[in-house]
């Protein structure tokens, strides 16, 4: 059969795509936040180096992802999501693997900018792949499926790297990842498809009847008085706070519990899988209520939950149970900020352009992400304390929810919220 009849096992094949995007972003999310940030602190010393140089491995990463993002959704759109995934796992997969090598501070950047290339064919083109295969009005329920993939890859490494660095070593924990990441290239490669067409399929969801005969005329915008409006510039410069303040915590909660607080490398692990736990609830929950009061109020009232977050960590001290809360009020929050930034770009631009503000606006993004480990690792290393960071980190967040502030209501494109 030619038509949306036709099924594999008698399940259509767009799930099959989407159980493969499913575990691709786990894996992905297990190496870009839980690794790291679990194994960092077995590293240091191991690889002699101080805080200013653990920024600069995270660095590297973000540089390369950033970099090579924009030409990722280019080739995806040219020759199929399907190659491009399957074939950037390889830099995924080797780069981690390699990342259990690494015997310096130059070593460890190279291989970690090896797998922010392969991770940078993980998110834009998997979700872009996952849209083609569902119709319109299902697509919503496939991103909700797939939105927990990546809180439960990070969250789960909180509970299963302790294990493997108490039994080997940090280095088997990038070992294993390596071949995890590895094995994704045989996994979608078999299982996934660029196109429907090409299995004789329509999108899961969708009838012949229910596709346009002609495709709606295109509207051309001005780019130009787009990223010179007033709002493009507020959502940037927030965006690039609310990164900088994020890879700070994420990346170094579990070293500050190993090192500052004193308490066991299990223990501080398990800082990540309550982020992660929390962050799940926080994407459903903030998301629905922004939905209800509009963009702008959401994001001032999350950011301002951040910034209360970290300060609830910085005065817990050593009270553990204190600063759980805090860390589980981060995680609410972080998991609720990145699809508001996403849902702003459709909210205050024009349709027709929205997904290329957002992606000029990941440049922000990206610079925020790349200063904000190294700033607080230099920091770390010159007070002897994490707690100057994480105030700086409080700060930048108030500062992101106070310039988001000052946007006014969504101007031609309906209210704000729709």
């Amino acid at each position: 059969m030619t038509d949306d009849r036709r099924y594999s096992l008698g399940v259509h094949w767009g799930w099959v795509v989407l159980g493969s995007g499913f575990i691709t972003l786990f894996i992905n999310y297990s190496i870009r936040i839980g690794a790291f940030s679990i194994l960092l602190p077995k590293m240091i010393p191991d690889l002699g180096i101080n805080m200013t140089q653990a920024g600069m491995i995270r660095a590297a990463y973000i540089f390369a992802y950033v970099l090579f993002s924009p030409l990722m959704g280019w080739l995806t759109d040219r020759i199929g999501g399907r190659f491009v995934i399957s074939f950037l796992c390889v830099f995924l997969g080797m780069g981690t693997f390699l990342m259990g090598q690494a015997s310096s501070l130059s070593t460890a950047i190279l291989f970690y900018g090896i797998v922010g290339i392969g991770a940078a064919a993980m998110w834009i083109p998997v979700v872009t792949l996952i849209q083609k295969w569902f119709g319109t009005t299902r697509r919503g329920l496939a991103l909700g499926i797939l939105s927990p993939s990546y809180a439960l890859g990070f969250g789960l490494m909180g509970l299963v790297l302790p294990v493997v660095v108490k039994t080997y070593s940090w280095r088997m924990g990038w070992v294993l990842l390596g071949i995890s990441g590895l094995v994704l290239v045989v996994v979608n490669t078999l299982l996934l498809r660029s196109d429907p067409k090409e299995m004789g399929l329509l999108p899961w969801g969708e009838s012949s009847k229910s596709i346009p005969s002609s495709l709606p005329p295109f509207v051309s915008f001005s780019y130009r008085e787009v990223l010179r409006g007033r709002h493009f510039w507020l959502v940037g410069v927030s965006y690039l706070c609310i990164s900088f303040v994020a890879y700070i915590v994420t990346d170094f909660i579990v070293t500050y519990g190993v090192i500052e607080l004193k308490v066991g490398y299990s223990v501080a692990s398990s800082f990540i899988s309550i982020m992660a736990l929390t962050s799940i609830a926080g994407g459903l929950i903030l998301m629905i209520f922004s939905d209800y009061i509009g963009r702008k109020k959401s994001l001032v009232i999350t950011q301002s939950l951040m910034s209360f977050s970290i300060l609830l960590i910085i005065s817990a001290r050593d009270n553990i149970s204190f600063v759980r809360a805090g860390i589980g009020c981060f995680g609410f929050s972080y998991g609720g900020i990145w699809p508001m930034y996403a849902a702003c770009a459709r909210d205050y631009f024009p349709k027709e352009v929205a997904g290329a503000v957002l992606g000029v606006l990941t440049l922000f993004y990206g610079i925020g992400a790349i200063v904000g480990p190294i700033v607080a690792g230099r920091l770390t290393d010159i007070t002897g304390t994490f707690r100057w960071c994480f105030g700086l980190g409080t700060f930048a967040a108030f500062s992101a929810a106070m310039v988001i502030g000052f946007l006014g209501k969504p101007k031609g494109f309906g209210k704000e919220g729709d």
